[in-house]
Parts: structure tokens; sequence; C-alpha cells
């Protein structure tokens, strides 16, 4: 298993280095926006800054996660040939270490991303004078970015990295389109009561039954990131069959 890992990790190195210099940049971008933003300057973010603070915070660590995932698809292009997958399936590992090396090198990847934005929130919240906390929200992030993968690694593993890639964009598409129409035609009146709707926003995240549901979220995401690498494994052989040699 370590050599068929150090195999991912050799082959995708510019990748690799894409992946954490992305979310390095974004995290540093937040430590300089509090740095000159508030500390330089003596001030803690006022009470009707902080929904905005944490929302924008959010985003960027989103962006942490989710550019680096664009690139997942090259972990798989490199060995989508009829050679490479019978070399593959000869090795004493077979089929099976071959797809299980790629879901740990995602979760690798994944796994020091998040290092590094609790690193960056662990500054930025000192800076803020700890008014401002988003590590409830980075697990989030970062449960839910490995149960994209879930989805898209075992049609990468059936029918190619470019069709992998089409049906995680329609799965973003999707979860878009039933928000858009909740949005729409659903009851919203808690969100347009309140004079600040953003705030009414991160209010119900915190409140009620979502609570609950959030709290099993990320075991929701670990059990499927599993069962999707089971799935993988039984599809490689077919989907051998596709590539051309």
């Amino acid at each position: 298993m370590s050599g068929l890992l150090y195999k991912n990790f050799r082959l995708n190195l510019s990748s690799m280095i894409f992946s954490l210099v992305t979310a390095g940049a974004c995290c540093l971008t937040l430590i300089l926006m509090c740095l000159f933003g508030f500390t330089l300057r003596g001030m803690t973010p006022k009470s009707e800054e902080l929904t905005e603070l944490t929302v924008g915070f959010a985003a960027c660590y989103f962006l942490a996660f989710w550019l680096p995932s664009m690139a997942i698809s090259s972990l798989f292009a490199v060995d989508e040939s009829r050679t490479c997958c019978a070399f593959t399936m000869s090795l004493p590992q077979g089929a099976k270490g071959h797809v299980e090396a790629k879901y740990y090198y995602i979760l690798i990847l994944n796994v020091s991303i998040l290092f590094l934005t609790f690193i960056s929130d662990t500054i930025t919240c000192a800076m803020l004078g700890g008014v401002v906390n988003n590590s409830a929200m980075i697990v989030i992030i970062f449960v839910f970015s490995l149960l994209l993968s879930a989805i898209e690694i075992p049609f990468m593993i059936r029918f190619g990295s470019q069709r992998g890639v089409a049906i995680k964009g329609a799965v973003i598409g999707g979860v878009f389109i039933i928000a858009a129409l909740y949005f729409l035609f659903g009851d919203i009146s808690w969100l347009l009561s309140d004079d600040d709707p953003l705030e009414a926003f991160m209010m119900w995240l915190q409140s009620g039954d979502i609570v609950i549901w959030l709290g099993l979220f990320p075991y929701f995401c670990i059990a499927a990131y599993y069962v999707s690498c089971r799935i993988s494994v039984k599809l490689f052989r077919k989907g051998a069959e596709n590539y051309e040699q």
C-alpha cells in the first residue's frame, strides 16, 4: 500500500502542490485581512459585523477545499488505459489496493487542508478576540468535500474521469436548484421578517432540528466515503474494459 500511495503522490505532485498552495493562499488571505483590518488598528469586530465575517470566512474556507478538488480528476486520468489496469491487477494488492490508495490519497490531501484551515482559524480567532470561530463550519465543509468525492469517484472508476467530473457538477447543480426552489416556493417568512436576513439564516442554522442533522452529517459523510470505496473496488474491472490500450 505504501508503494501505491507513493506512486499517487509522485504522479500527482504538481496537482498536490497546487492544492496546498491554493488552500494556503485562502488561509493567508484571511489572516492578512484580520491583521490589517482589525489587529493593527486595535479594533475588534462590532456585533453587526460578526455575521458577515462568519459567512465570509466560511466562503473562503469552502474555496480552500473546493478549488483543489477540481484537480482530483487528474488522479484517475493517469491510469485510464488497459495496460495500466492490467498491470494494476497483476500486483499483490490488485484492484483493491489500487482503488484504496486513491481514496487514501484524497483523504490525506483533505486532512492536510483541514490542518491548514484549523491553523488559520486559530490565528484569526485570536486576532479577533475570540468573537469569530469557524471550526465547526470547517468540519462541515471538510466532510462535505469527502461526500462529493464519495459520489463522483465510483463514476470515475466506471466511466472515466471526465464523466465523473460531469456527475459532480450535476450533483452541485442539483443542490443549488433544490435550494433555489425552496427559497422561491418554500416558507421563508422567518427570513424575510428579520431586518438582517443573513443573521436570521445563521441563527436558523444554530436552532431547532437542523442542529441535530448537522451533528449527524459528518458521520454520514464518513460512512458514505467508506461505502464508496467498496463500490469502486467492485466497479474497477468493468471500468477497465472501457479504456483504450
